[in-house]
């Protein structure tokens, strides 16, 4: 009897512990989730490539997972103020169907109270940003009250929604939890949510705690000890904000209940190894907050920003990278620190920091598109691109010219399409060339959904192995495109050739009427993908199974390329790719900046195709040079930087 009761004791502990370290399958993101049936688009019938493929991409029908529907949100910001009720910008954002709007902002949301401004708040905040070691400045804060004359109510934003039929999420002021001066800051901040809760009301299913409370540049990451009543430390901490958001979530929760609903909360955690930044706070954040929150995060939530570089390549090879390496990391630290397992949510993205002309291109459009597609192909949850509506750079232009106010930026017409030839299972594609990416997934209704990158300088004629995927009869095509305007960040996009009109940035005045090409399949699915372009493909279901021949499966180029290298800038080695249409002798040195031959990396004849070489660079001294491509009569020159 003894070794039975023992027997099953390890058992129920196995069990536990199996939970606890990260093994549970609940996800929050996918409780709605819903199988989707794709709509066939308007088109007109087009004459496929005759050039031999250059690149070919393969398609599975081995299944990633799930597709969750929040990963297609977006943010505003409660400095729109009433914006949000005009009619251009209501029907723009109807366009783009967003499938959760967050709000009321980011940094902002630690200084906005969504019922008014309350009494026991300081009139001025340490700035992080000024702290040295020892010493920070203190600065005036100027309060944002969530029923104000000129700032985004709660019930503007729930009317934005409405008119969108969108979820949300909601983004509570964690930081007067920490500045406050009441007796007991932490419980009057949780019960400050929880009465947010009660007045939503079930209309907003997903909540999280904070923003980027680790930050110097946030509220609450430095507080005035003397004036503080319940012994908080001057910093917050990963252990500290844990332990204040078990007490955020009882208390809202306990207000959802009341009223009969359910709601989910979401966690910060480091999407990185704080343990050497520069940032004190980020060294035992997750450590910290993982001890302290156990299993009361419904999910954890991730801030990233991607790529401050000027190079295209880089700007697009980053998005590739960069998701699935934080998203790696997170999971494994959720294992190092034996946490719970959860799924993550993204809610604040976009391109990097730079010029507003940067973040207004056609490149951040394809940037976008990669991100939302490496965040499906990894499996987030949930994320929330930022931002709809901020002056000149947000997606919908809100500067001084009157007649374009609200009208979309490039981004929007990538992003508009996106959705619409995503199903609801991601599934395997590959491709075997570093200029090409290739995305697919399958809608319940049979149909494939491919997406084709082109970030290379090159066209590239693409063939579709479909592997075991059946096909039916047709496929269809939306091909993006940038102009000639503005260098490599053009500020306009093109669908199928259509392009501005009168309006700036995009085919405004006839987006809803671009026919798609399509093309009969026959023995092949063939595309022509443009230098610094993007193809979205609907191909039809059947039980049509392709094979590609020898002679397709050549990659023989169709053009002449040198490729950027990559990684660049590098230690101590970088790969150097170029395409040769025909058999040619070829030479491809490095030159630094007097001119003089450091390296001659390939000097004799190579026939047609894909090529690549590997520059070690570790006997030489960093700084700039230059690779050299000579192959007949094509000569072409690009920099690289090495960085010891």
């Amino acid at each position: 009897m003894k070794r039975i009761i023992y027997f099953i004791f390890v058992v129920i502990t196995f069990l536990i512990k199996s939970n606890v370290y990260g093994q549970s399958n609940e996800n929050c993101f996918l409780d709605d989730f819903y199988p989707k049936a794709a709509i066939l688009p308007q088109s007109t019938s087009a004459v496929k490539p005759v050039e031999p493929a250059s690149v070919i991409v393969s398609v599975q029908g081995d299944t990633l997972g799930k597709i969750s529907n929040y990963v297609f949100g977006n943010a505003i910001a409660a400095w729109a103020g009433g914006g949000y009720t005009d009619p251009t910008l209501v029907k723009n954002t109807n366009l783009l169907a967003p499938t959760l709007i967050r709000f009321p902002g980011g940094s902002w949301s630690d200084i906005y109270f969504w019922d008014g401004i309350p009494s026991d708040i300081p009139d001025s905040l340490y700035d992080g940003q000024t702290y040295n070691g020892s010493t920070a400045n203190k600065a005036k804060v100027w309060w944002i009250s969530g029923k104000g004359s000129w700032t985004t109510t709660p019930d503007q934003y729930y009317k934005f929604r409405d008119q969108l039929y969108t979820e949300g999420l909601i983004t509570v002021n964690y930081a007067y939890a920490r500045y406050g001066l009441s007796d007991n800051p932490v419980a009057k901040a949780a019960h400050h949510a929880a009465d947010w809760v009660r007045y939503d009301d079930g209309r907003t299913k997903f909540w999280e705690i904070g923003n980027e409370t680790g930050g110097p540049w946030e509220a609450g990451w430095m507080i005035d000890t003397t004036t503080n009543k319940d012994g908080q430390p001057i910093m917050v901490s990963g252990e500290l904000y844990g332990k204040h958001f078990k007490v955020f979530v009882d208390s809202m929760k306990s207000a959802a209940a009341e009223l009969g609903n359910t709601i989910y909360i979401g966690g910060q955690v480091l999407h990185y190894d704080g343990t050497n930044s520069w940032n004190a706070v980020d060294k035992k954040w997750n450590e910290g907050f993982f001890k302290e929150v156990g299993d009361k995060a419904d999910f954890y939530v991730m801030h990233n920003y991607f790529s401050t570089s000027t190079n295209v390549k880089s700007i697009l090879d980053l998005a590739v990278t960069e998701p699935k390496k934080n998203i790696d990391f997170i999971r494994q630290d959720i294992l190092d620190k034996k946490a719970y397992s959860k799924p993550v949510a993204l809610t604040e993205y976009n391109m990097g920091s730079g010029t507003t002309a940067r973040a207004t291109s056609y490149i951040n459009g394809m940037q976008a598109v990669i991100l939302i597609s490496e965040m499906i192909k990894n499996n987030f949850g949930m994320a929330a691109r930022w931002l709809l509506v901020t002056g000149e750079g947000g997606m919908f232009y809100d500067g001084a010219d009157a007649n374009y106010k609200y009208h979309p930026h490039p981004e929007f017409y990538y992003l508009d399409y996106l959705q619409k030839f995503y199903g609801d299972h991601a599934i395997s594609a590959a491709s075997p060339n570093a200029n090409i990416l290739c995305y697919a997934s399958k809608f319940s209704s049979g149909e494939t959904g491919v997406v084709i990158v082109n970030e290379g300088t090159a066209k590239q004629v693409i063939n579709i192995d479909t592997k075991t995927v059946g096909v039916g009869q047709k496929y269809y095509i939306y091909s993006f495109t940038g102009g000639t305007d503005n260098g490599e960040f053009s500020q306009n996009v093109y669908i199928n050739g259509n392009g501005p009109s009168t309006n700036q940035w995009g085919p405004y005045e006839n987006l809803s009427n671009i026919p798609a090409d399509s093309y009969p399949i026959g023995n092949e699915i063939k595309v022509t993908s443009p230098a610094r372009s993007i193809q979205m493909i609907m191909i039809e279901g059947g039980n049509n199974v392709l094979s590609v021949n020898d002679e397709v499966n050549s990659e023989i180029p169709y053009a002449y390329n040198l490729c950027q290298n990559y990684p660049n800038p590098f230690n101590p080695s970088t790969v150097i790719s170029y395409q040769l249409p025909e058999n040619v002798f070829v030479t491809l040195k490095v030159f630094d900046v007097l001119g003089r031959e450091v390296e001659t990396l390939v000097n004799e004849r190579q026939n047609a195709g894909n090529h690549s070489v590997q520059f070690n660079a570790s006997n030489i001294i960093s700084g700039v040079y230059f690779y050299r491509l000579e192959a007949g009569s094509y000569i072409d020159t690009k920099k690289l930087l090495f960085l010891k």
